[in-house]
């Protein structure tokens, strides 16, 4: 009897613990389609689902800015194709900026950026970031390998103009990417400065928050069994996108934007980014009343006069 006993609890533990592989199985394989897989059977191009129900209302596409512009293409490191705008100012300069969009955007959504840098007389250049737009790749990694490819991006600037003095400037996701790219290696001396709008600081943490947030569950188990299929399926681990550890590692001056009424990604996190920094140079700038990924139309003026006085002296031109 006592061997019957055993018998039967040894089955359910094995039964309920296949029960629970299962079912993490299942929803980590979700989640990650949900939030980091990007097409459907009718639009290859279609972003992640999470995207409409994540970004605010105050995030849309803006009109293609009104100068010569051409495309441009590069191959990431694993291999996937890369495409990108380039725009022209209206007189010849070495001053360039890379502007990164945010998650589940493309480069439509950097235009109204793209065109006050054009306006302040900068070459301007809006990435699709992997996984989106134009770009190739199934999933897109949160900044962790998007920041890989900002770095060749910069690296094709420096090398078509070695005189190029480059800013990078992102969004949302595409701050968590510049964030990044800022604290690598590779990055060449032509990057000058970084400006990130709305960054958070590590990819795993956001995500807990929202799940919490949007979904109510709880950070256990949910996401461990995220971040094992995501490392799966995506090819890398949450908290390997960690802004907060490559801002400790700056090799360029960043300049932190945020508004204090971002509901997505917490204004303490741009105050914990600023904080950790070990930046040459570092400037915050909270934007009372703005959304997320809202700041640079909130306060236009502000925003934009804050950037020119932070990046004047690593541009040489007296009209930064």
């Amino acid at each position: 009897m006592k061997k019957i006993i055993i018998s039967c609890l040894l089955t359910a533990v094995l039964v309920t613990a296949a029960l629970v592989i299962g079912a993490g199985y299942f929803i980590g394989n979700y989640c990650v389609h949900f939030g980091l897989e990007r097409g459907t059977a009718e639009n290859p191009q279609e972003p992640p689902k999470a995207y409409a129900l994540l970004m605010p209302p105050e995030a849309r596409h803006f009109a293609k800015p009104n100068y010569p512009s051409e495309n441009w293409n590069i191959e990431s490191d694993d291999g996937i194709y890369l495409a990108a705008s380039y725009f022209k100012p209206e007189r010849r300069t070495d001053k360039w900026v890379i502007v990164a969009h945010g998650y589940g955007c493309t480069q439509e959504n950097s235009y109204y950026i793209a065109e006050n840098y054009l306006a302040m007389g900068y070459n301007v250049l809006t990435p699709d970031l992997r996984a989106a737009g134009l770009s190739g790749g199934q999933y897109l990694t949160l900044g962790y390998k998007e920041s890989e490819d900002i770095v060749l991006w910069a690296q094709k600037i420096a090398a078509e103009h070695p005189d190029a003095k480059i800013l990078m400037h992102g969004v949302s996701m595409g701050a968590a990417t510049v964030m990044m790219a800022a604290g690598k290696d590779d990055l060449p001396d032509n990057v000058v400065a970084a400006v990130e709008d709305c960054g958070y600081t590590i990819a795993y943490d956001l995500i807990a928050i929202q799940l919490e947030n949007s979904f109510g569950l709880p950070a256990f188990p949910a996401m461990n069994l995220l971040n094992w299929r995501c490392e799966k399926k995506a090819g890398f681990d949450l908290r390997e996108a960690s802004p907060i550890e490559a801002v400790k590692h700056a090799r360029v001056p960043i300049l932190f934007i945020h508004g204090t009424k971002d509901t997505l990604v917490p204004p303490n996190m741009a105050e914990q980014l600023y904080a950790a920094a070990n930046a040459p140079k570092k400037e915050i700038l909270m934007v009372p009343g703005a959304v997320h990924a809202a700041a640079s139309q909130a306060d236009q003026q502000t925003y934009f006069l804050t950037i020119r006085k932070f990046v004047k002296p690593y541009m040489n031109d007296p009209n930064s």
